[in-house]
């Protein structure tokens, strides 16, 4: 891990050097397009070839239905259901308080009103990446909240495995249990190709949301004009904040959590003057090459690791904010404290305790997070994603006459006769005002 240090450095200077280049994103945008192409023009047939050329295997069957996700519900072993189980009712709760209300309000004095009621999307189609294990976790992320929200129809997008041309049974159980009505045997941009679009067996979605690797991203990118996404995602990141009340091998752990997920993952520690940072290089280097995935974990600290030492937790979280990282750990004593001190974070981990991955799988809360700075203007995934809002007005005779003329006013202003003569028809006989 590289070491920086803001009283050799401006915070510019540092940010420069931590943001993380979008060059790969540029370069995957014409491998997508072309992908895209072919899938509207093909259709099923596109799906299945490039199902074989990027992962190896033609699936049998590219729509699964709840039987399926059912019989592999029962195969799975005892303890993943329970966990998923356990993990889908605590999403639920969280989830649940997120549910919005409409509003109504009087716009005059007669009882003229205005407002809106929220109104779920009709279907959503939810991407989950592969691997060879599958992220149920994901499933259950992106299908609860869109069923909270009252969406219709959820279908989840997740490759097959070369082996056995399905989706881990962990993948196709944890969908099960969110409630999800079908996957599709598809990953990769023809997956968000066959969203957006639809085909002979997949009907086109009103909103994509999920990770994916670059070329999904890219996908989710340009099909934007077709269907609404979640925004694109970037690696996993993740920044903590500590002082010297958190252990080196507790720190190191959690740096390393996200380093394990991508080679382009960033681990970032903003370490207060009061500690000392030579425990914590020990500790990662020690825990690092003994993980399985340590050539992944490696590679992720030689290219995003950093150690940033800081003058004070008003510069930490300066600095926290300029980076609006995916998952912002505050391992510091006051931590609740500092909250409101946060503008731009995907996830706000507050103290010791809370380790990253607690809200990864069981705390609640959503791990489908902004990243490559996106926390700027959005948040994590909630209810809200999948819900839209109608807005209405209803007019009653009784405040035509105060609303009408500066109404008139402002169309004639604009030179809209045709609004003006529409707004003076509506006014009684006797009361009309010449457009």
């Amino acid at each position: 891990m590289r070491i920086l240090d803001t009283r050799a450095l401006s915070v510019e200077a540092i940010l420069e050097e931590l943001t993380p280049s979008r060059d790969s994103l540029q370069r995957a945008l014409a491998v997508a397009r072309e992908i895209l192409d072919a899938v509207a023009r093909e259709g099923d047939g596109a799906l299945l070839r490039y199902s074989e050329e990027f992962d190896g295997v033609r699936p049998e069957k590219i729509l699964l239905d709840r039987a399926d996700m059912d019989t592999a519900r029962r195969r799975v072993p005892a303890d993943l259901l329970e966990a998923l189980e356990f993990s889908s009712r605590q999403i639920a709760e969280v989830h649940r308080a997120q549910l919005p209300a409409g509003c109504e309000v009087t716009i005059a004095s007669y009882g003229s009103r205005a407002g809106q009621q929220p109104r779920a999307l009709d279907r959503v189609g939810v991407y989950v990446p592969g691997g060879p294990r599958g992220y149920p976790s994901s499933v259950l992320m992106g299908v609860i909240p869109a069923k909270l929200a009252g969406v219709r129809e959820v279908l989840v997008a997740t490759p097959p495995r070369k082996d056995t041309g399905s989706p881990p049974d962990s993948v196709l159980a944890a969908a099960a249990v969110a409630g999800a009505d079908a996957i599709l045997v598809v990953g990769g941009a023809q997956a968000i190709a066959a969203m957006a679009y639809g085909t002979a067996t997949v009907g086109p979605v009103d909103k994509i949301i999920g990770p994916g690797n670059i070329y999904v991203n890219a996908a989710k990118l340009l099909v934007q004009d077709h269907v609404a996404t979640d925004g694109i995602a970037g690696p996993s990141e993740v920044v903590v904040v500590a002082d010297d009340s958190l252990p080196g091998s507790v720190l190191a752990a959690e740096l390393l959590a996200q380093a394990e997920h991508d080679p382009q993952a960033q681990a970032i520690a903003i370490l207060l003057d009061s500690r000392d940072d030579t425990e914590l290089l020990r500790a990662i280097e020690g825990q690092a090459r003994s993980l399985p995935r340590a050539a992944t974990v490696l590679e992720s600290l030689r290219r995003n690791g950093w150690i940033v030492r800081v003058r004070s937790c008003s510069e930490a979280m300066d600095l926290a904010n300029a980076l609006a990282p995916e998952h912002l750990v505050l391992a510091i004593r006051d931590a609740r404290g500092w909250l409101p001190s946060v503008q731009h974070a995907g996830c706000v981990l507050l103290g010791p305790l809370t380790a990253v991955p607690l809200a990864d799988y069981v705390a609640g809360t959503n791990h489908i997070l902004p990243t490559w700075g996106s926390a700027r203007w959005r948040g994590g995934l909630s209810v809200r994603d999948f819900v839209k809002f109608v807005t209405y007005v209803e007019v009653t005779q009784e405040d035509l006459p105060r609303l009408i003329p500066p109404a008139l006013c402002l169309a004639q202003a604009e030179g809209f006769q045709a609004h003006a003569a529409a707004l003076a028809s509506r006014l009684p006989r006797s009361k009309e005002v010449s457009p």
